[in-house]
């Protein structure tokens, strides 16, 4: 199951630091493919991860992307959630609890470098309809088909929906539940960023326009954090009121009292990834139901990288998507 980079690579060695090398092309095990990196997205978390030490330290960052399969030429999306496929847990659906698991761009390689050996079950082979750059947006989909598994275990389609964050991850989180039947509302502070959700048929708010949770059938409220910020994080705990759902896909640091939900008849659900979704997801975007093409707002070549980051971190808010182009 080792992945291994080959090529051009970009290593982030320490704290904003990125050093380029190359290497070999790596062979390929008889269960794997070399992958030639095609388009790769950057994601929030690469952002993080060069700001931050989280442990991953030396890798390279990266995982969603598209390649081809070297000798075949097959178009692929790379699903970045690697585990045995054999265990209980993966068994069960389970993948990202497997012993074996690694995430590419994390615990593993990731698509920032020029080649990577992949398991032949994570290449999946996308349509022509759908283009590379679409192909870089396809985690955000994953992540959106994961919330809506679980939340299927513990709301109907009547409970009311506030996505708190309009980037990427929750315009598709927003747009998938809304698909599944749920009234759907999301919560941005930047004006542009309100524009984009709402032309994709989804309402749109500022902070000031808020009201609280309600519900003509008594649902419970479901609160989707996507920001990865205290404030955001702080405004959907408020929102959902009593017996509230708080399903975090963000990583914010805010601290939240056991006592506090207990008291209030809460639940909380962490959503860490969209692995073992990537077929579902590609047949979705190449339906056209999911434009998630239109997110693409910057195109940069990969030799660009770390230029890219310094100048994302910087103003992020300026920044919708990335796609970096490999030659």
């Amino acid at each position: 199951m080792e992945v291994v980079a080959g090529g051009k690579i970009p290593t982030l060695t320490a704290i904003r630091r990125i050093e380029i090398t190359e290497l070999a092309l790596p062979t390929p095990a008889s269960d794997q493919y070399l992958i030639k990196l095609r388009a790769t997205g950057v994601c929030g978390t690469d952002l993080h991860l060069y700001e931050s030490d989280w442990g991953f330290m030396p890798v390279v960052l990266g995982h969603d992307a598209v390649g081809e399969i070297v000798g075949s030429g097959q178009r692929v999306v790379l699903d970045p959630a690697i585990s045995c496929r054999r265990c209980a847990y993966c068994l069960a659906g389970r993948r990202n609890a497997c012993p074996e698991y690694r995430f590419l761009g994390m615990t593993a390689p990731g698509t920032f470098a020029s080649f990577l050996t992949i398991p032949k079950v994570n290449a999946i082979p996308i349509p022509d309809e759908l283009s590379d750059e679409a192909g870089t947006v396809l985690e955000p989909v994953c992540v959106a088909l994961h919330l809506k598994e679980r939340l299927k275990s513990v709301v109907k389609h009547d409970s009311p929906v506030l996505v708190v964050g309009g980037g990427p991850i929750g315009i598709v989180a927003a747009r998938v539940l809304q698909l599944e039947g749920h009234n759907v509302t999301v919560v941005e502070t930047v004006d542009s960023r309100r524009q984009k959700v709402r032309s994709w048929g989804i309402t749109c708010i500022s902070p000031e326009e808020i009201t609280p949770s309600t519900s003509p059938t008594g649902a419970r409220a479901v609160a989707v954090e996507t920001s990865s910020s205290i404030p955001g994080a702080q405004l959907a705990i408020e929102w959902m009121g009593f017996g509230g759902v708080f399903a975090s896909i963000g990583a914010s640091s805010l601290s939240l009292r056991i006592a506090d939900l207990l008291l209030k008849d809460q639940s909380l659900i962490g959503i860490h990834g969209g692995g073992g979704r990537y077929v579902e997801a590609v047949e979705l975007v190449a339906s056209g139901v999911l434009p998630v093409g239109e997110l693409v707002s910057h195109r940069r070549p990969i030799a660009d990288l770390e230029e890219v980051i310094i100048e994302t971190n910087r103003s992020p808010l300026d920044v919708y998507r990335t796609v970096l182009m490999h030659s």
